[in-house]
């Protein structure tokens, strides 16, 4: 059990860290959320701008929950940890996806990319360590 452990010890340490991550990120959406709109996200306010600020926050709020959901499964379902990781991007991936065939375009600056680009490449990299280390631990 203390080798298997070794294995998914990696990702639930970056799972928590991106609860942690992700709480922040639901607070810059929601407390936060007018300094984040104009220098994160560099949402255009002059039009509909309580809509956009509400889609937001709403989304701040989704932050929480998966902060405090990946937090959770990093301390109590530690074995989840790796799947988790992997399922964050592909998600992403899909949405990616889903707003090309609806044919959504974005037209703000949105400079929140570089950090999501970060923070979908740890969970992609970790995840890849951590099936590295599995299939080499039951090979030998």
């Amino acid at each position: 059990m203390s080798k298997n452990r070794n294995v998914y010890r990696l990702p639930s340490i970056v799972l928590f860290i991106i609860g942690i991550i992700d709480i922040l990120r639901g607070y810059m959406h929601t407390f936060n959320i007018n300094w984040a709109a104009n220098n994160i996200a560099r949402l255009n306010l002059s039009f509909a701008a309580q809509d956009q600020l509400f889609l937001l926050a709403v989304f701040g709020i989704s932050n929480y929950l998966t902060g405090f959901l990946f937090i959770l499964i990093s301390k109590k379902a530690e074995k989840l940890s790796p799947y988790v990781l992997v399922l964050i991007p592909t998600t992403y991936l899909l949405g990616i996806i889903a707003m090309n065939v609806v044919g959504i375009d974005k037209v703000s600056d949105f400079n929140g990319k570089y950090f999501m680009i970060v923070y979908l490449g740890i969970c992609t990299i970790t995840f890849i360590i951590f099936a590295y280390r599995k299939y080499k631990k039951n090979n030998t």
